[in-house]
């Protein structure tokens, strides 16, 4: 049977492949460094699973309203009310499978074939694949590595057209760990209040800011910015709750109740039990918050010292989230021309799994997630030094 133009369109994931790679080597009895993972490497906080076993007893399993739980919605909407000073309803909000479906159902519920997103490079690797699915053609707009990725409101205007739908906006990134300065985030602003563009945040890593930095939105220009911008976020990396698959959207109304439309004929509503747990994560205590935080930024900083020592490596420091994103255009040459086939190289030789930055829109990086304990990172980086080493004596 002949599959759709649409499907035909779209890559494969390279997180998810670099983790399945991983889990292959594991099946056979071998040993793996696995820094391609996107995920915190600590359990959910015991108040949250508490809060899914006690769900499941009390026999809340049945469907939600597709937009989700009352309670869940307007936790959010004071999430975002309380956090940017700008009032938020329950209505304006609707519960996802994820942060992932989040972005995914507004796109597809705002671009039109042949309308045009804005997506700065270096970019989640499903940005752009997202923009496809909608219809919609990924307009790359290239940060630079001197300038440690930061975006620049004014690359940004320059790569608008009278078809620009949406821009993306992801602070701190993925997976470079790039903050938007205020000046630019407010220029930005300006920018979609002229147009009349969407500004879709991905926030995903907001509560992981590290420095002397805030993490700002659109709304910090004011009030006027709400009806432009769409802030999408999820459990899974602030509270470690990836497997339970809880995003939430909050944006004008007019896009709101037609994404639940559309969440209705395709997923419904994301886990009842999931649901219940993220109200906690919401509302109970944010202690493993701060802790987890602690940890990544302690990891960050025994860390980088020694990755930009590794031979052929330069590092710009990440301000957010938990990744490197290392330039080893050195270690690139006839034998590993692409970052593509040196990530593959590393997990068939030396057994540590990174991802290409070629997945990300940027060939001769790496990226590598510090999500992981001590030991495995400091053993991965001896590996990565030994590895390094012989490829440049190689060349």
């Amino acid at each position: 049977m002949a599959l759709s133009h649409r499907v035909e369109r779209i890559a494969a994931s390279a997180t998810m492949a670099a983790g399945d790679k991983a889990r292959r080597l594991r099946s056979q009895g071998i040993e793996v460094f696995d820094l391609g993972p996107g995920q915190p490497d600590f359990d959910t906080p015991e108040h949250i699973r508490e809060a899914g076993i006690r769900a499941i007893r009390e026999g809340r399993t049945r469907y939600t309203a597709t937009a989700g739980i009352p309670e869940l919605r307007a936790a959010v909407a004071d999430l975002y009310s309380l956090r940017e000073g700008v009032p938020y309803r329950a209505e304006e909000t609707i519960i996802t499978c994820g942060g992932k479906q989040g972005l995914h159902n507004v796109l597809m519920a705002l671009v039109n074939p042949g309308d045009e997103v804005v997506v700065p490079s270096p970019y989640w690797v499903s940005f752009p694949e997202m923009v496809r699915l909608a219809g919609g053609e990924p307009v790359v707009v290239e940060t630079d590595e001197a300038d440690r990725f930061e975006l620049r409101a004014d690359a940004i205007a320059a790569a608008c057209t009278e078809r620009t739908r949406v821009i993306v906006v992801n602070t701190p990134s993925n997976p470079t760990g790039a903050v938007v300065a205020r000046a630019e985030m407010e220029a930005l602003a300006q920018l979609a209040l002229e147009r009349g563009i969407c500004l879709l945040l991905d926030e995903c890593y907001a509560r992981l800011v590290y420095e002397d930095v805030p993490h700002l939105t659109p709304l910090c220009v004011g009030p006027e910015a709400k009806s432009v911008t769409v802030l999408c976020g999820s459990c899974s990396k602030t509270y470690a709750m990836t497997g339970w698959r809880v995003g939430y959207v909050a944006g004008p109304r007019h896009l709101i109740d037609p994404m639940g439309r559309m969440q209705g004929h395709t997923t419904s509503n994301a886990c009842s039990v999931s649901q219940h747990a993220a109200l906690a994560a919401l509302t109970g205590d944010q202690t493993p918050v701060h802790e987890m935080r602690a940890q990544f930024a302690e990891r960050r900083a025994r860390l980088l010292p020694r990755l930009q020592a590794l031979p052929g490596v330069r590092c710009v420091e990440p301000r957010g989230a938990f990744y490197f994103f290392p330039n080893v255009e050195a270690l690139l040459g006839e034998h590993l021309p692409t970052s593509t086939d040196l990530a593959s190289h590393l997990i068939d030789t030396a057994h540590v799994v990174t991802v290409a930055g070629s997945a990300f829109g940027r060939d001769g990086y790496l990226r590598l997630s510090y999500a992981a304990s001590m030991e495995v990172l400091e053993e991965a980086l001896d590996r990565l030094d030994r590895a390094f080493g012989e490829l440049l004596d190689r060349s």
